[in-house]
């Protein structure tokens, strides 16, 4: 169902001056901007996500320091938008390293194919 539009539709320029023009921009491909894209999608919306580092992840992506790992329990980690996810996915430890997360959230963006509405190693400069 796509809602009522936007008074105003964010813009966005590339390098090579193509303009593109969305519902909405997404800062960020880690687990909130991820479920995000994924949201908006389901409600008809256009955005785009635009992610500083080269794949998704967030914070995920970056810290890969020896022995980075999760704090609370891996199935808290978990998303609960598509109920497949949990009988696909299975958490190897109670508290996941960094490079499962990462997995995990890359198994996320491929089964959702949300890559294709991601521009990687990329900044917003401003939003007015």
């Amino acid at each position: 169902m796509r809602q009522t539009p936007l008074p105003w539709r964010p813009t966005t320029t590339s390098q090579n001056n193509e303009t593109s023009t969305f519902d909405v921009v997404v800062a960020g491909a880690g687990f909130a901007g991820l479920y995000l894209l994924h949201r908006l999608r389901k409600q008809g919306l256009r955005a785009r996500a635009f992610e500083t580092g080269g794949d998704v992840g967030g914070t995920w992506y970056w810290n890969r320091y020896p022995g980075a790992r999760c704090d609370v329990q891996s199935v808290d980690y978990s998303y609960s938008f598509d109920p497949d996810l949990e009988v696909e996915w299975t958490w190897s430890e109670k508290y996941a390293t960094q490079p499962e997360i990462l997995r995990y959230l890359q198994h996320v963006a491929d089964k959702h194919d949300l890559r294709r509405d991601i521009s990687f190693n990329a900044k917003i400069e401003s939003a007015v």
